[in-house]
């Protein structure tokens, strides 16, 4: 199994309005294509679809200036290429259009996305409690009977020590409905780094220990699973450069993240946020870089991330840190 490199990107951010004859109504930044490509990404998760409130429709950053099919140029670029789209809903601002409609308006929501979309996952970024969690699950089951092709993932917040019990309720329920899917974890801004030195200083460790966090509680939710394949289940974001805590995930955290991906694969890695990929001096949270003072090129996060991952070495394999991590789940299989 190899593991999937697909950053979140924010299609709202630096978006083209001028190109009046080919886009009148907008789109995303044709640079975000040219630089997937460049990159050599797997594929791109675009954020994110909330509920207009005037309207009461789904919009990209509950905009009316931009409905829901206004990102689909940026769609069709990558599928053209090959690349994977995933369309997540939710995040940390605005409200869920789960809010608003019941979970059969939901259902052909979801469906009409994936189609105008061309997309391989639906991906539900759940942070802010303006949701229902319930209307969406119920959904979700028929969904992946009408498109079972399409990957499902709840993309939740966590600590190092794993999801809070809103998260791990929202993965009960959709179990519950059926929902074969994979878990997000948000290794990002775990709190006030100096009374958080640990993850203040290793943000890789951080997101490793994220990973197995959560895997562990899975397996309650999964008895019959082992412990690679609830790994398997498990996907990282950490948020690169900056956090809004002060923390800082830094260049050389990215080794310690694709090392233990590399032993335990995962279900894939993202970043937060593809948008964020380039070098600043700032000493802030800004949307289009990473302010972080030693990253030095854009994308220098994403070619690390993906040489990482592929460069698999001798020395990376020693089952010696891959022992370790796998003696965590003694109630389950181990069958590497």
């Amino acid at each position: 199994m190899s593991n999937l490199y697909t950053p979140y990107i924010d299609v709202t951010i630096n978006a083209e309005w001028s190109d009046w004859e080919n886009h009148p109504q907008g789109r995303p930044n044709p640079i975000y294509y040219e630089r997937a490509l460049k990159w050599k990404v797997d594929g791109l998760v675009f954020g994110f679809l909330t509920l207009e409130e005037s309207s009461k429709t789904p919009c990209w950053a509950a905009s009316s200036a931009m409905p829901l099919d206004w990102a689909v140029p940026l769609a069709q670029e990558l599928n053209s290429a090959g690349l994977r789209v995933i369309i997540s809903f939710g995040g940390a601002s605005n409200s869920d259009i789960s809010t608003h409609f019941n979970a059969t308006e939901l259902e052909e929501i979801y469906v009409s996305t994936i189609e105008l979309y061309g997309a391989s996952g639906l991906d539900f970024d759940l942070e802010n409690s303006l949701y229902d969690a319930a209307k969406i699950c119920l959904a979700l089951k028929n969904v992946a009977i009408r498109k079972p092709h399409v990957a499902i993932s709840f993309t939740l917040p966590t600590l190092p020590t794993g999801l809070n019990q809103s998260g791990v309720d929202i993965l009960k329920l959709a179990k519950k409905e059926g929902i074969e899917y994979g878990v997000n974890g948000m290794a990002m801004d775990y709190g006030d780094p100096y009374n958080n030195p640990d993850t203040a200083t290793d943000m890789g460790k951080a997101a490793v220990d994220a990973a197995l966090s959560i895997s562990r509680q899975l397996a309650p939710i999964y008895p019959a699973l082992n412990t690679a394949e609830l790994l398997a289940k498990v996907a990282i974001t950490p948020m690169i450069g900056l956090n809004d805590d002060g923390s800082m995930f830094k260049l050389d955290d990215i080794n310690t993240l694709t090392r233990f991906a590399q032993i335990n694969p995962l279900k894939f890695i993202g970043i937060w946020s593809f948008n964020r990929d380039n070098p600043s001096g700032y000493t802030y949270v800004d949307l289009e870089t990473s302010s972080n003072p030693e990253q030095k090129v854009p994308g220098e996060y994403s070619e690390l991330f993906i040489s990482g991952l592929t460069a698999i070495s001798k020395s990376n394999a020693r089952p010696h840190s891959g022992r370790a991590y796998f003696q965590l789940h003694p109630g389950t299989k181990n069958r590497r």
